[in-house]
């Protein structure tokens, strides 16, 4: 029989019978069938079998009630019994509500309070007014908590398995590039994936893949849009160089294929995870040389922008000493580096792209690490190999590792940055992506806009392109 009646009473409840179901959708796969249909349809089914109204149902979504994040159902589950609102309590079973012991003292605080009665699916009712239904209600709870856990260290081992011997870990998200399998490469995805590595690899921003991405129609694995962020993470991550990564690390080589061989994604890891990137785009540049050419007065950065005529100018941003006109100081520059790529004998010392920034960038760690340990042994905390050095021979240690690691780091952005000038040629330099002939000509040249005497012409001599002699060598002599 349902009940329809709002003002039914139930022995125990004093007044009007006003049940909430509360329900909270399972994260864990064993409990998949406790969609909201199957656990509301059995709140109703008890409600109708115990001559309740059927209740409103307050829903939890994605949350598990052993997790740390707040749940906006169960808080206004318990500020409606709290304020009178609800006085009955319909839930599926106790582990549905609360695993908590914290939590559960709560509750039966608030049902000392409201009069609250709880009825379960699977359990019945949950007595909490007597000594006997309390201890019950919390044998219900340490179960079901430790079934969690029990089922989280499982859950944990089984991934662990799963990623020393290189097979996925599976989960609710494809990733972007193989099939849901997570060992089958979808075509399509991974040539997204080599196009951005070769961009990132060519110098090109992340911003500019993306906006490219975006502008075609290419959707993420999850359908959605695209962002820096949700790029690069693709990017950094060893799936797509066939490695099985277990929390942040490395184990090995994977069970499914590679999208991109090892020695590319070094190279694009090493742009990607370089400490000197600005972690926010900022305005995207405009202008060639906006931001890399610098006052010849006070060698500041200088910014592009409009005049009252609507000229686009290049203008020193911090102390506002120079300008020059846009067009003027592009065409200096982009005639420059043009003229030197078409001279005969022009070579640049370029290495190739399977330069082993891995074995740089383990060296570098190992002087962090060595840095580290120094730093500690000057503050009283020396390794045994360090003990007996003396303070003056830990300064000089410390200064002689600060210099190396220098030079490593030096070595392994100069492995990077010159793989955009492949395929660079005088005839098609002009017409290459902003962002490209940027990175070329930030990497080649130094730019400076020159003084000029009071009331003198402010042309092509006023402009200074420097290269840079480790960089752009001079034409070999036929």
């Amino acid at each position: 029989m349902t009940v329809t009646d709002p003002f039914v009473t139930v022995v125990g409840v004093p007044g009007p019978v006003r049940p909430v179901g509360y329900v909270r959708i399972s994260l864990d796969r064993e409990g998949a069938g406790l969609g909201v249909a199957r656990q509301t349809a059995d709140l109703n089914d008890v409600a109708d079998r115990l001559g309740l109204p059927r209740p409103e149902v307050v829903t939890d979504n994605d949350v598990s009630a052993y997790s740390k994040k707040r749940r906006p159902g169960y808080e206004e589950v318990l500020a409606g019994i709290a304020s009178g609102r609800w006085n009955v309590l319909l839930v599926w079973h106790v582990d549905r509500l609360t695993r908590s012991p914290k939590e559960l003292e709560e509750i039966v605080d608030l049902a000392n309070r409201t009069g609250l009665r709880i009825e379960t699916v699977k359990g019945g009712r949950v007595d909490l007014s007597t000594g006997e239904g309390r201890l019950h209600a919390r044998i219900l709870g340490g179960l079901a908590r430790y079934e969690s856990e029990h089922r989280s260290d499982r859950v944990r081992r089984k991934m662990l398995q799963n990623a020393e011997a290189g097979l996925p870990h599976g989960g609710m998200r494809r990733p972007f590039g193989y099939e849901p399998d997570g060992m089958t490469v979808r075509p399509a995805e991974a040539e997204v994936i080599r196009w951005a590595v070769g961009g990132v690899i060519a110098g090109r921003p992340l911003r500019a893949l993306v906006a490219e991405l975006n502008d075609a129609g290419v959707a993420t694995s999850q359908g959605a849009r695209w962002s820096s962020s949700t790029l690069r993470g693709i990017l950094v991550h060893g799936r797509v160089a066939g490695f099985r990564v277990h929390q942040g690390r490395i184990l090995g080589p994977a069970a499914w294929p590679a999208i991109v061989d090892v020695a590319r994604w070094e190279l694009c890891r090493a742009v990607l995870t370089d400490p000197a990137r600005r972690s926010s785009p900022g305005n995207k540049p405009n202008r060639l040389l906006s931001g890399i050419a610098v006052c010849g007065r006070c060698a500041g950065a200088m910014r592009s922008g409009g005049n009252r005529a609507g000229q686009q100018m290049y203008r020193c941003r911090s102390q506002n000493h120079l300008r020059r006109r846009g067009d003027l100081v592009d065409d200096v520059v982009t005639r420059f580096v043009v003229g030197w790529l078409a001279r005969d004998g022009v070579t640049f010392d370029v290495p190739d792209v399977a330069v082993p920034t891995h074995d740089l960038r383990a060296r570098a760690d190992e002087v962090r690490l060595r840095i580290s340990q120094v730093e500690d042994a000057l503050v009283g905390d020396p390794t045994d190999d360090l003990r007996d050095v003396s303070v003056d021979g830990l300064k000089r240690n410390l200064a002689r590792l600060r210099g190396k690691l220098e030079d490593l780091e030096r070595d392994e952005k100069l492995t990077v940055l010159p793989s955009a000038l492949h395929g660079v040629t005088a005839e098609n330099f002009p017409g290459l992506p902003l962002d490209r002939r940027r990175s070329i000509v930030d990497y080649l040249c130094k730019v400076t806009v020159l003084p000029t005497s009071k009331g003198g012409h402010a042309g092509e001599e006023s402009i200074d392109v420097i290269p840079h002699p480790d960089r752009f060598p001079a034409a070999v002599a036929a």
